[in-house]
């Protein structure tokens, strides 16, 4: 984070308010880099404070503004950004960034502010301020990043795409951007007569407000539409900068999707006086003299986006840059491709019922949990989805118009087992296969064999792989007493370490079909290894939950020469020549840490030239590195979430929490009481939320 520095103040002012949802606000305080908003109370002693605070030119803020020129200090107007929800505020979503302006706000057109005097006096606009410009609205445009993020991108599409449209913006009735931005009612009908007689051979479509499609507000075009065929409705939830490239033309009054369309090189034209007009960009129905300079859309997005606004991450509640957060926030996008009416997840426990609705948030809303695949198939109609856990029902087939969803644990899941109830960080959705049955192509294989990656995907590829080995990052992060494992081999003796797994576990019955057992894996590396020293390192779910695959140590020491069962995975790793698996993960892992890995059944990481084989997979014909295997199998397949915000995240995220909360006593205790205690709070934990 942090990328870009920001200037701070050196002393931050004492804030007053009158609003007490500012001063409760607890993002507020970061954003405004102050410790408390305090709330102003007639009959209490007036507090010292520098500076009064209200939001906007709402009519609430008129005392406020009274109380500062009364106290003589400065009164400051507050807003929410131009990108400023990572869902939106009527869902419960707290807002990441803030406009703060001292002289009045930018969309009341009948007084100056802070951006128009900026935007008046542009010498501020560097080369690398228009750059950097240049690559942000690239990233945005392309992501469909726009004020709030709740909508489904790209759900909507024109009936006939090949005639012309034209796109009329509908706005909130009473929304203060419209009386203070020269407009009101007249304007909007202006407007719409306006787009059709412009435009005689083109569809005309009002695009409706997101808060009337929500319920909470009116419109002004919806009950005042002339009966004319070429008019149509948009009343779709859909983000809205998807939608753009099927118009010609935007026209507003004051909108900020006049804004958001300027991103995409569209024609506006404005019927009031909102902050982007005046510039040269625009088609102003409405003059404002005060505006006296010609911008470009780098310098106008400089201005409002990175000068005028200011921002947090939505996680940490730390200053930052916007080019910090634009990956979280077009992770909460919906994509159309994988979305559902309704899904039917079949067979789920109630454990696994508390944290799945989170994930498949992303596919739909409506999620009902059936006990039985015929309860499933006899519910399931055209355009619904059907979800189960990993290779159940393996010969499943769905009708033709139904998804089929397989969901698995991902790579980097959390701090604690599986078996112990700690609730995932990240999960998969299969709608191919599922990655560790290697009878059939998955999503991960497909993307491997198919998609090329860019420079910047490669590069965040191998960051994350340095932290993956310097930080220790494995899939449960368990930790375990340091030893050395190896200290009865001999000094020229090749060094071996075998991992083992659960023997019931579906990716040795569906990914090692010739090698099947702990017990068979370690006599295949004794005959393969006959002079090497070889170290065996069971399952912690076998250790520690009573899962199937336990050796008992006699046996076991009949094949290798020592048995852990406490040691670090990383710390095993990193001491030996070269790792044996059927298709633990922990292969993967070895190669993070740059170690010969001998794959015995045909894990996902296998067949991309990385690892030695003992089988093959003639469908993967593709050679990668690892950063382009790490980049597929941590960036691209899997969906991480942040159980603090409930919202989509980011694997170096999740690395950065799992780093700052893993413990060792929590992970590893396999006294009785405390596991149950623990798999009680964790079950409690996931119900509540």
């Amino acid at each position: 984070m942090n990328s870009l520095p920001f200037t701070q103040p050196v002393s931050s002012p004492a804030f007053l308010t009158l609003s007490r949802g500012i001063s409760n606000a607890t993002e507020l305080t970061a954003l405004l880099n102050c410790e408390k908003i305090n709330l102003f109370k007639p009959y209490k002693k007036f507090k010292h404070a520098n500076v009064v605070i209200g939001w906007g030119k709402k009519e609430n803020t008129i005392k406020a503004v009274a109380l500062a020129k009364k106290h003589q200090i400065p009164y400051w107007h507050l807003e929410d950004g131009f990108i400023s929800y990572l869902g939106h505020p009527a869902l419960g979503d707290r807002r990441f960034s803030l406009i703060v302006d001292k002289t009045g706000i930018y969309y009341d057109a009948t007084q100056p502010s802070d951006i128009e005097q900026l935007l008046n006096t542009p010498e501020w606009f560097s080369p690398s301020l228009e750059i950097r410009s240049k690559e942000l609205l690239c990233k945005i445009t392309q992501a469909k990043i726009s004020k709030y993020n709740h909508e489904p991108v790209g759900s909507w599409k024109p009936v006939n795409e090949d005639c012309k449209r034209v796109l009329v913006v509908d706005q909130t009735y009473g929304d203060c951007s419209v009386k203070l931005g020269m407009a009101d009612a007249s304007s909007f009908e202006n407007m719409l007569n306006a787009a059709l007689s412009e435009n005689p051979d083109s569809e005309v479509w009002v695009k409706v407000h997101p808060d009337v499609i929500l319920g909470t507000k009116k419109g002004y075009l919806g009950s005042h539409l002339p009966d004319n065929p070429r008019l149509n409705i948009l009343s779709d939830k859909v983000n809205a900068q998807s939608i753009f490239p099927y118009f010609e033309k935007v026209y507003v009054v004051t909108s900020q999707l006049g804004f958001e369309a300027l991103w995409h090189k569209k024609p506006v034209i404005c019927f009031g006086v909102p902050f982007y007009s005046g510039w040269g960009l625009t088609d102003d129905r409405e003059p404002c003299p005060r505006r006296m300079q010609t911008h470009t859309i780098e310098s106008l997005f400089a201005a409002a986006c990175l000068k005028y606004t200011r921002y947090i991450d939505p996680e940490t509640y730390e200053r930052c840059e916007l080019e910090d957060i634009l990956e979280l926030i077009s992770l909460q996008s919906h994509q159309p491709d994988s979305q559902v009416n309704t899904l039917y997840a079949v067979g789920f426990s109630l454990w696994k019922r508390a944290f799945l609705k989170t994930f498949t948030r992303s596919i739909t809303d409506n999620i009902r949990f059936v006990k039985s695949l015929d309860q499933a198939e006899a519910k399931a109609k055209q355009g619904d989805g059907i979800l189960v856990w990993g290779a159940k029902h393996h010969s499943l087939r769905t009708a033709s118009g139904i998804k089929l969803f397989r969901a698995e644990d991902a790579f980097i899941r959390s701090v604690g087992l599986g078996a112990e109830l700690r609730r995932p960080s990240s999960l998969i959705m299969d709608q191919s296969g599922i990655y560790f049955d290697a009878t059939r192509p998955s999503d991960l294989e497909n993307a491997i064999n198919s998609l090329e990656l860019s420079e910047g995907q490669i590069h965040r590829a191998k960051a994350l792989r340095k932290t993956l080995a310097k930080q220790r990052i494995s899939k449960y992060n368990l930790t375990g007493a340091e030893q050395s494992i190896f200290k009865a081999a001999k000094p020229d003796q090749k060094k071996v370490l075998i991992t083992g797994q659960v023997d019931s576990d579906a990716s040795i019955k569906w990914g090692s079909p010739e090698i099947s057992s702990n017990l068979g894996l370690i006599k295949a590396v004794r005959q393969y290894e006959p002079d090497a020293y070889i170290v065996y390192k069971p399952h912690p779910d076998v250790l520690f939950a009573g899962r199937e695959g336990h050796i008992p140590e006699s046996i076991a020491l009949e094949w290798v020469d020592h048995v852990v069962t406490d040691g670090d995975i990383f710390d095993c790793i990193e001491q030996c020549d070269e790792l044996h698996v059927m298709t633990s993960l922990a292969g993967f892992e070895a190669l993070t840490l740059g170690k010969l890995v001998h794959c015995w059944g045909l894990p996902f990481y296998a067949g991309w030239s990385l690892t030695r084989d003992h089988l093959s997979c003639s469908r993967r014909h593709r050679t990668r590195t690892l950063d382009e295997l790490i980049y597929f199998a941590h960036c691209h397949y899997p969906a991480y979430i942040n159980w603090t915000t409930k919202r989509f995240t980011t694997p170096e995220r999740v690395v950065r929490s799992i780093q700052s909360t893993r413990t060792n006593a929590v992970a590893t205790s396999s006294n009785w009481l405390d596991r149950n205690l623990r798999k009680a709070r964790y079950v409690m934990e996931a119900l509540r939320d």
